[in-house]
């Protein structure tokens, strides 16, 4: 009967018969109910005690105690729980999926009720918060890259060994590990760190490494693109750079060298004009950088595999 009444939304009339709270069905059918009804606060306090004390129920009673912390805006104590339950070796498949959900879902109705205050940030994220974050096998990115943007503000010397593991990890984002990079050399961190990106491993020292656009391969590259495009094609010129910005951010902390700075500005060139449909001489574009064909097609290649 009372399934019945849950089933049909009657939750009211349901907890009415929900009275043995020494049954731990029971104690969780009322959850049900004061979530159906949107009873958080009272759903909170029931739901701290039944987490307690429930066995066979537990991953259900705790899923419903989290979203009555999320809904009292709690996010703290429901951040806590879930970092400490994620860690758990045991923790079901279903529920950990459903868990870092809840956890994206939860760090981000933080983030909405802590907008940016008008002269800088609030520290909305915790350092524990951002580490569990790097941990983490599967992570929304807007959410990734919303938190580090808050790591600028935070001491990131407590977060090295989560970094270092990250960086070394080939299947976490490359734009990811440059952020974090950036925001070491910005720290003025100096140690080495292993970094794994496209199949290569190459080792960076924030204390000795430069910002990604103060690199001398950026003003080089971006020299040759002005030389033969700002007077022909400004628009043409930006978008080049746009795209060479990006590429080095992705390839970070690879270097470019200079004898292929005017082939790597001829590839940009004619790639995106490509891209954008514009006719072009390859003849010319060849004495303009004093490259081949040959070795454009080439470098496109080396290039492109930073896309993914």
């Amino acid at each position: 009967m009372i399934e019945d009444l849950i089933e049909s939304g009657q939750y009211a009339k349901a907890l009415e018969l929900l009275t043995d709270t020494n049954d731990e069905t029971v104690r969780y059918q009322r959850l049900v109910c004061l979530n159906g009804l949107e009873n958080y606060q009272t759903l909170k306090r029931e739901g701290e005690i039944a987490k307690s004390q429930a066995s066979s129920t537990y991953y259900e009673v705790l899923a419903l105690y989290l979203n009555a912390l999320k809904m009292t805006e709690e996010f703290e104590d429901a951040i806590n729980i879930l970092i400490e339950e994620l860690s758990m070796p045991y923790i079901p498949t279903q529920y950990e999926s459903l868990f870092n959900m809840v956890y994206d879902d939860i760090l981000y109705a933080k983030q909405e009720a802590n907008q940016l205050v008008e002269h800088g940030h609030q520290t909305i994220y915790s350092v524990e918060e951002i580490g569990a974050l790097l941990n983490r096998e599967d992570v929304n990115e807007d959410l990734l890259y919303m938190v580090l943007d808050q790591l600028q503000d935070l001491n990131v010397r407590r977060l090295i060994p989560d970094i270092r593991r990250y960086l070394k990890d080939e299947t976490k984002p490359p734009f990811a590990k440059t952020l974090l990079m950036e925001i070491m050399i910005e720290q003025q961190i100096s140690e080495e760190f292993e970094v794994v990106k496209y199949g290569s491993t190459y080792y960076f020292d924030p204390g000795y490494a430069p910002l990604v656009l103060e690199q001398l391969c950026y003003e080089g590259i971006t020299r040759h693109l002005q030389r033969v495009l700002e007077d022909s094609n400004p628009t043409l010129m930006m978008q080049c750079i746009e795209y060479l910005e990006y590429i080095l951010y992705a390839a970070y902390p690879r270097e470019f060298y200079e004898e292929d700075y005017a082939l790597i500005a001829a590839t940009i060139h004619y790639y995106v004009a490509t891209l954008q449909l514009i006719d072009m001489d390859e003849q010319d574009l060849m004495i303009d950088y004093n490259v081949t064909l040959e070795e454009v097609e080439e470098m496109t290649q080396m290039l492109k595999k930073f896309e993914n």
